[in-house]
């Protein structure tokens, strides 16, 4: 464009500053353009010009350029340079490994600032209200997964440290969470005794923590991408069904039904023990959750109030915080309720009885019963493994998303691949003092936010509370009632329990082309149902697979359409099969393939291409141009050229002409490289920048220049016995031929 104007113009100041922070560019001379230094000269054909020869040279060894970004800047001459001028020597090298060590341990470089005086006020108020709902959370937690209730609040004592250390959000809270507790009691299902599977579940807090560790370090955070949004909420929803038929037992108090592996397993066991129902434990049960809704009416209530203009009345603030730790609400009233019903010194409800009071101690995961058992046997040790990988991706991904609306929110940066590594950190230190896999929670990364949390210091306030709590306060939750629990797990499962989703996706239900929305709901239903009947790890390894294969389908089975322009919206082109009333135009065929062309589509390609002219042909409409938009077509590889030479080269034999327009970057580099040069281009065009309305203007153009030497062959050459070539004959070489193509952009 700036052929066009000889005028020097001032580059934007943006541009100029990343450019220069790159490398300086060098000098663009016109010949070097692919596009014409002068198109007034190519559009009056004055070929005996000194800029019109330049122009129509033939092409040399240098790869020509169109656009800034398509350049390849020259090396730097680093042997000729002196060292000092290369770089800074051991400084630099000093700076690099400085930032590589605070990369990795970020606490090395917000602690040295940290504002004592501005920020460990809120941090410290933060971190200790947010550890006393985990202690109430993780206790529920632990009953999700099947383990002991003591297992839960050992996994909001050492990763919550360990991620403050290592992590990059300050409001994510790190402990337990439901999903994660979903997979654990689906692995561990197998298990009858409840202590082998707390143990066996510090085993799977060191695999899963293991895999994010390696995947953090090899940045492969991207390997999350694979579990979609329609995925996560079928899976989710297949997993509370199974908390719900789970937490039924505590809720009625069936502490002596048998151990059932499986859903419909779970519901007929359950159906069994029914006579054996407590009354006066379901009957509080279904009270606490009753209190639980209301609380939760009641904060959403305060919420609203308090964004009103004030004043406001005094009692909502602490109503307002006692909404927010209403699980810790409830497990006072109900500690009170079953110590005052104690009938000679036992509680007349099923409670959790003895928890062990204080620290958890310093033992490899390793070195328990239980996994030593499994190492030496072997018994489903497999599945242990890749059930661990499954852990480890849908933990991290519930953190990550979590903590990454709070960035959005803030206006601060987290690293994917360094939040992987701090969170399998978390994990892996935490199977060594008793935890099982610790996660994210979206309730409390947000009270975090609400409670004006500043810094990741709020994990080692956290650290103290729950470590306090561990030494002193266990003796107190002896009477907590196993109905109360469950109550809290079923009013929080419930919320996870999505049927928007599907019903959204029922009502997307047309064809993909049309805006459907087909193979997402097929996705949902496979990992709901999946989840269900078969456990969860089938449910997202199926899944995951389907949508894999649909990834791989769209790569090899791209859309191939036949384009009409719309005239009543501004001449813009679309599919002819949406837009019927598109209009075409004899002899020219305008065809969009949309996607990559590459060795897995090739073939495709080809047969939709040809099947597509075929049926004109058909309907009485002889192709003499087929226009090709390029702009839907990202790359080419070396299968996808040699299909275009012999496609381009069978077209040539039929008399038919190929245009390419939109074409982008690298692959209108390789299209000029192999298609337009030679004495006979397969490509006859010399102008590859060219939108699909020139390409158009363009092929009626070539083909008035058929006509009209066909009919000077008919007319002036029948006489003398010769015959003229047609333009797929002519030596597009001469400066002539080519100024005419070349011109093409500014003759329209």
């Amino acid at each position: 464009l700036a052929q066009v104007d000889p005028a020097p113009r001032r580059a934007p100041k943006r541009a100029v500053c990343a450019m220069a922070s790159v490398l300086p560019l060098p000098k663009v001379k016109k010949a070097h353009l692919s596009v014409p230094s002068d198109l007034n000269t190519f559009a009056r054909g004055d070929s005996g010009s000194n800029s019109g020869a330049a122009a129509t040279s033939p092409r040399d060894d240098d790869r020509r350029i169109s656009r800034i970004a398509d350049m390849v800047l020259p090396r730097p001459d680093m042997e000729s340079k002196p060292m000092k001028e290369v770089s800074n020597g051991s400084t630099d090298l000093l700076q690099s490994m400085k930032q590589t060590i605070v990369g990795r341990v970020p606490v090395l470089g917000w602690l040295p600032y940290y504002n004592f005086k501005r920020d460990f006020f809120y941090d410290f108020i933060g971190g200790a209200t947010i550890a006393l709902i985990c202690l109430v959370q993780t206790l529920a937690h632990a009953a999700i997964a099947t383990t002991k209730v003591i297992q839960g609040p050992y996994c909001a004592f050492v990763p919550p440290f360990v991620y403050a250390m290592l992590g990059t959000s300050p409001h994510a809270s790190i402990s337990s969470g439901a999903i994660a507790a979903i997979l654990l009691a689906d692995q561990l299902q197998f298990w009858h005794d409840e202590e082998e599977r707390t143990e066996l579940a510090s085993l799977l807090a060191l695999i899963s923590g293991g895999w994010l560790v390696a995947m953090g370090l090899c940045n492969a955070a991207y390997a999350v991408r694979f579990l979609s949004q329609s995925l996560i909420s079928g899976f989710v929803t297949g997993g509370s069904v199974l908390i719900l038929v789970g937490q039924l037992r505590n809720l009625l108090g069936l502490m002596k039904m048998r151990h059932a592996i499986g859903f419909t397993n779970q519901v007929s066991a359950i159906i069994g023990a029914l006579p054996e129902t407590h009354i006066l434990g379901t009957c509080w049960g279904l009270l606490m959750m009753m209190v639980l809704q209301l609380m939760m009416w009641l904060k959403k209530y305060l919420v609203a109030e308090l964004k009103k203009p004030g004043p406001h009345p005094g009692w909502m603030i602490p109503a307002k915080i006692a909404s927010e730790m209403k699980e810790l609400v409830l497990v006072t009233i109900s500690n009170i309720f079953a110590y005052v019903t104690m009938v000679d010194g036992e509680p007349r409800l099923p409670v959790v009885g003895d928890i062990p009071a204080g620290l958890p101690g310093f033992m490899p995961a390793w070195d328990y019963p239980a996994c030593q058992r499994m190492l030496d046997t072997h018994f489903r040790l497999k599945e242990f493994c890749m059930g661990g990988f499954l852990v480890a991706l849908t933990s991290f991904l519930t953190t990550y998303a979590t903590s990454k609306k709070q960035a959005l929110q803030h206006g601060y940066h987290i690293d994917a691949s360094q939040e992987m590594f701090a969170l399998g950190m978390a994990g892996v230190c935490g199977s060594f003092y008793g935890s099982f896999t610790p996660s994210g929670s979206l309730s409390r990364t947000s009270l975090a936010s609400e409670v004006g949390v500043k810094t990741q210091m709020s994990g080692l306030m956290k650290l103290m509370v729950v470590g306090g709590s561990l030494e002193f306060l266990t003796g107190v939750l002896y009477y907590l009632p196993k109905s109360t629990l469950a109550a809290i797990i079923l009013r929080s499962t419930w919320q996870l329990v999505d049927l928007h989703t599907p019903t959204t996706l029922w009502s997307s239900w047309k064809p993909y082309h049309q805006g459907g929305m087909k193979r997402d709901f097929i996705v949902w239903w496979i990992a709901f149902l999946l989840t269900v009947f078969k456990g969860v790890l089938w449910g997202i390894g199926i899944a995951v697979g389907v949508s894999v294969l649909m990834i791989v389908h769209d790569a090899a089975v791209p859309r191939v359409v036949k384009l009409g322009r719309i005239e009543s919206l501004g001449n813009i082109w679309r599919d002819q099969e949406v837009w019927p009333e598109g209009r075409t135009f004899p002899g020219i065929l305008v065809i969009e393939f949309r996607g990559p062309l590459s060795f897995a589509s090739a073939d495709h390609f080809l047969e939709e291409v040809e099947q597509k002219r075929l049926l004109e042909e058909e309907d009485d409409n002889h192709i003499e141009v087929i226009v090709l938009p390029f702009g839907s077509v990202h790359d080419l590889d070396k299968t996808a050229i040699e299909m275009l030479r012999e496609l381009l080269t069978e077209w040539r034999k039929r008399n038919i002409s190929c245009i390419v327009a939109d074409a982008k970057s690298r692959v209108r580099l390789l299209l000029e490289e192999n298609f337009a040069d030679g004495a006979k281009p397969l490509l006859d065009q010399q102008a590859f920048m060219i939108s699909l309305d020139d390409a158009v203007s363009f092929a009626k153009l070539t083909m008035a220049r058929k006509r009209k030497k066909i009919a000077a062959q008919d007319d002036s050459a029948a006489g003398k016995g010769l015959r003229q070539p047609l333009l797929s004959e002519l030596d597009l070489n001469s400066p002539g031929e080519r100024e005419f193509h070349r011109s093409t952009s500014s003759k329209v």
